[in-house]
């Protein structure tokens, strides 16, 4: 007889074998844990590369002679008893934006003491907010990988790094407002009114940073996104969901009370903040002209500073990963922000007034977007190919480092570089700069064409600290071109402390960081300052704006005073006459006339 069959057991037994173990509830939670532990492992290594970047030195560099010495010296009124509702700069009214960031520095001189690492404390914490919003966003709709992405690119693209390290209000600005546009999404995708009321105080605290323009933003990404891609929702209940009464109310609440003190307290704030400073600066007319100009292309070439070492990655991403599909949170935040990146180009493009860092927030947004793909490509087996040619756009980047360095060897480059004010030592310095940054780019490239993808990413973003290392280095030894901290602190030992000063007809790009190292006040003869402008013209008792015949006086009753003067305006001063039977102390760019007063002892060369 045959050998008797059997048909397989249909016991659950039956698959119970050696070869093939039964499973166990919580056998993979060990494995789960693992995971859990690398990922905050990871994140904690993103938050720390990018704390060291807008951290570092932070106070090396003195504040300088731009809009860091404008803001810091009206926060620093404040902190001394100035007005908290009109933000003052030199004594009168500056109202070009809103206080947030006013009171902020302010609280930290309150808290930290007077110096430029507090007073620049405010964005920089900011922008690291910012890196930590991509990492919790990432986790709350399920792409770790993403949020880690962008993350490690804002916190270490140089070009948004740089800014976050300066007096600006866009770093502050672009936290919030990006807060209130992922609070936005959730709330849009989720039908969740909570957090549409969220972002409605997010907004409104972007408002309170930098004006009108953050609502007008969010509202005109929310508005192309109800007629472009509402998605599964109806025209008319999405917009109906926008215009919830709560969130409108809750704006309301945040924003218009400082609002309303500034039109009750001071005349013409109207006319000035919301007509002249919002709508004119769009337009180009603003009064008085005091803006940047340029072509419909001026943010190109900005954005890949701003992207800077990321560039090459970020094409690569934009060219291989996979295209966004699915309706996941994920996958629609991602559309969200490459429309909104979209949006943010365009309409500054086609304004009359153009700053590199008004595309502040188009880092992360670009960075979110294509960091959403890179979660596709490792959710769907893709990443392999791809982490390869992220390798050899970080090998890209490193050769770009040792080509740009072999070309300060040419005459031309070499002439430009010496012309520019670069220092003997920085220069010197340059080859172990760029070996350090090339280094770093090949070994991030060699992990990423070994498949350590996000270790990768992390090393090849550690070329970030040493430039920013060397910027802030630079800045110090440049501390004669960009400030007046050199020329407070010589001037401090020879005048007493009650001197009148004076600065001949500049300001603010060429003098305002006297104000924060020297002298509290500075009166301005026959002022040419736009950012004076507003404030002086109803300055009828002359506190801040004077005619040089303040020099006159001061000089017969005996009084100590100095008058500050741009080598450019020497020859204007010299004219005047001013300077006759005054003492002079030279510095690089400029000459500081003085007088010690009546005390004939005092006038002793």
């Amino acid at each position: 007889m045959p050998p008797s069959t059997s048909p397989p057991s249909s016991s659950p037994l039956a698959a119970v074998s050696p070869a093939a173990p039964a499973h166990r509830p919580g056998r993979a939670a060990p494995h789960a844990d693992a995971r859990r532990q690398t990922a905050l492992l990871l994140d904690g290594l993103v938050l720390l590369i990018a704390a060291i970047c807008l951290f570092w030195l932070l106070g090396a560099a003195p504040i300088r002679d731009t809009n860091e010495a404008l803001y810091a010296n009206i926060a620093l009124a404040m902190a001394h008893g100035g007005s908290w509702i009109i933000p003052h700069l030199d004594g009168v009214p500056y109202i070009e934006k809103p206080p947030l960031l006013y009171w902020l520095m302010a609280l930290s001189f309150k808290v930290f003491g007077v110096g430029a690492w507090q007073a620049r404390l405010p964005n920089a914490l900011a922008a690291w907010l910012t890196v930590l919003g991509c990492i919790a966003f990432g986790r709350a709709v399920a792409a770790p990988v993403a949020g880690r992405f962008a993350a490690l690119v804002t916190g270490t693209a140089l070009g948004y790094v740089l800014i976050a390290r300066n007096i600006l209000f866009d770093p502050l600005m672009v936290f919030f407002w990006l807060s209130a546009l992922a609070l936005l999404v959730l709330a849009v995708e989720r039908r969740q009114r909570l957090w549409l009321r969220a972002a409605a105080a997010a907004v409104a605290l972007a408002t309170l940073t930098k004006g009108p323009e953050a609502l007008l933003l969010l509202g005109l990404v929310a508005v192309v996104q109800l007629l472009a891609a509402p998605g599964a929702w109806k025209r008319r209940d999405l917009l109906k969901f926008y215009l919830d009464p709560w969130a409108i109310a809750l704006f309301l609440l945040i924003a218009a009370p400082w609002h309303l003190a500034a039109l009750d307290i001071l005349p013409g704030f109207g006319w000035f903040f919301f007509v002249n400073e919002t709508i004119g600066r769009f337009l180009g007319t603003r009064i008085p002209d005091d803006f940047h100009h340029g072509p419909w292309w001026y943010y190109g070439p900005n954005l890949l500073i701003g992207f800077f070492q990321w560039v090459p990655l970020l094409a690569v991403l934009a060219g291989f990963a996979p295209r966004l599909s699915g309706t996941d949170v994920a996958t629609a935040s991602a559309r969200w922000a490459r429309n909104s990146a979209i949006i943010l180009t365009v309409f500054f493009s086609s304004a009359g007034d153009k700053g590199a860092y008004y595309l502040l927030p188009v880092v992360p947004l670009v960075a979110w977007w294509l960091g959403v793909r890179l979660q596709s490509a490792v959710q769907t087996g893709q990443a392999a190919a791809l982490q390869a040619r992220l390798g050899v756009g970080a090998a890209l980047f490193g050769f770009a480092a040792l080509g740009l360095w072999a070309l300060t060897f040419t005459q031309p480059l070499h002439a430009v570089l010496l012309r520019s004010g670069l220092p003997h030592a920085q220069f010197s310095w340059l080859p172990v700069l760029v070996t350090g940054v090339a280094l770093i780019a090949f070994i991030g490239a060699g992990l990423l064409r070994t498949h350590r993808l996000q270790i990768g990413l992390a090393v090849f973003s550690l070329s970030a600290v040493v430039m920013v290392d060397f910027a802030a280095q630079l800045a110090v030894a440049k501390t004669p071109d960009i400030s007046q901290k050199q020329v407070a602190s010589v001037m401090r030992q020879i005048l007493p402390a009650q001197t009148l000063w004076f600065s001949w007809q500049t300001f603010e790009d060429h003098d305002a960081s006297l104000l924060f190292y020297g002298s509290r006040h500075l009166f301005v003869i026959d002022s040419t300052s736009q950012d004076l402008w507003f404030g002086c013209r109803d300055d009828k008792r002359q506190t801040t704006c004077v005619h040089q015949d303040a020099v006159l006086q001061a000089h017969a009753e005996g009084k100590p005073f100095a008058v500050w003067v741009s080598r450019k305006r020497l020859q204007s001063w010299l004219a005047s006459g001013l300077a006759q039977g005054l003492h002079s102390q030279p510095f690089k760019d400029s000459v500081v006339f003085y007088s010690r007063g009546a005390d004939p002892g005092s006038e002793s060369r």
